[in-house]
């Protein structure tokens, strides 16, 4: 059991999803605790686009920095919340790049024809696509079955003709003439911070990290403020559990308000300038 009041935000790479809900953490609660995230494969920097969604709001996460949760196991007696963050398992699957998106055929249109065809291709930049030959999807069976924020990743290697070569750890013996040219296989192994936690969440919020094939920025920023659209209502719903949890009040009423005013100015203003923007730079690409 934690004797620190923390919270833990653990994702896959500590780019968008992560920082955008420790931004929000800090601003609901006005720093009343201390707030860290990481994930096991940390990225470079905090995404752009997550920095705009984000200030569109009147939050700033622009000085926040990537970091991994190598660190946070270190000081395990400093959280005793942790949150992840982790792709929806239903939407894990290798037909995300083909398929078809589901619209509403047009009355005396068949959906067979040529004009069937042009009428169910997406118009909009809430529908997302791409091309399967230009980036093929992941496939199904690589993906981790459980958990990814609560696994560190390692790699080990194995060799039939010399299996001593799978005990060593030295870069030196990847470079000599020891290696062949044998296979490196991934282990997951379950991290153990989770169970000394009070509180535990588990967020499913698809990943806006990359961006897909034949997507625009636009359309990525769309993703980018849906995301952030799910995870103002979550760090709400934490911060009043906290609120039971420790028996005293955490949630600024003021920043709440804030950031209301602010989605909805920033939902008139995407309404009104938004797919103007995407459509020119459809007609530029």
């Amino acid at each position: 059991m934690s004797s620190c009041r923390g919270v833990l935000i653990a994702g896959a790479t500590n780019q968008a999803r992560t920082q955008m809900a420790e931004g929000f953490l800090r601003a609901f609660t006005n720093n009343a605790f201390y707030i860290c995230s990481g994930a096991w494969r940390h990225g470079g920097c905090v995404h752009p686009l997550a920095v705009k969604a984000m200030a569109d709001v009147g939050i700033r996460i622009d000085g926040q920095s990537c970091t991994s949760l190598e660190g946070a196991r270190r000081q395990r007696c400093t959280y005793d919340v942790y949150v992840g963050i982790d792709d929806p398992y239903t939407g894990r699957s290798s037909d995300q790049y083909e398929r078809r998106p589901q619209c509403d055929e047009e009355p005396g249109v068949a959906r067979d024809t040529t004009a069937g065809v042009l009428a169910a291709a997406p118009s909009s930049s809430l529908e997302m696509y791409s091309d399967p030959l230009l980036a093929s999807a992941m496939p199904s069976h690589w993906t981790v079955a459980q958990d990814s924020t609560d696994c560190r990743q390692t790699w080990t290697l194995w060799s039939p003709r010399d299996p001593s070569i799978y005990h060593a750890n030295s870069t030196r013996k990847f470079q000599d003439h020891l290696y062949e040219g044998e296979p490196l296989f991934m282990r997951l192994q379950p991290m153990e911070l989770r169970r000394g936690c009070r509180v535990q969440r588990r967020w499913q919020i698809p990943s806006v990290t990359q961006r897909y094939a034949m997507e625009t920025e636009g359309e990525q920023l769309a993703r980018v403020m849906r995301v952030r659209t799910q995870l103002a209502p979550l760090c709400m719903e934490l911060v009043r559990d906290l609120e039971k949890e420790y028996g005293e009040v955490l949630l600024d009423a003021a920043a709440v308000a804030a950031y209301t005013t602010a989605s909805a100015a920033a939902k008139s203003t995407e309404g009104k300038v938004g797919r103007p923007s995407t459509t020119v730079e459809r007609k530029h690409a």
